[in-house]
């Protein structure tokens, strides 16, 4: 079975869980914690995950490019599928744009 990381503050994970164990992160911080101790087999984003870093908005994107940054540094185990989910369709557009460039 593969793990797989859902990140999203308000939907639920998958119903069908037959083909991923999901764990879940409602939050920025635990989302990076969760990827630094797993090497996930799937990932999948909520832009909108009202979460804060003082007065910064953190966002699915700024998950992106976190993910981004490590396998530009090559320090980091990079989930090999990334998914968006999000119903932010700037955001979704933005993020797609990211994973497509530097993550797939």
């Amino acid at each position: 079975m593969k793990l797989c990381l859902w990140v999203d503050d308000e939907r639920p994970k998958p119903v069908d869980t037959s083909e991923c164990e999901w764990l879940i992160a409602k939050s920025f911080h635990y989302a990076i914690t969760l990827l630094q101790y797993n090497e996930f087999d799937e990932v999948s984003l909520d832009h909108d995950i009202a979460s804060f870093y003082g007065n910064k908005e953190m966002t699915g994107y700024d998950i992106v490019m976190w993910l981004v940054q490590r396998k530009v540094d090559g320090t980091f185990y990079v989930p090999p599928v990334i998914k968006v989910h999000t119903a932010n369709p700037v955001g979704r557009d933005n993020m797609k744009a990211m994973i497509d460039r530097y993550l797939s």
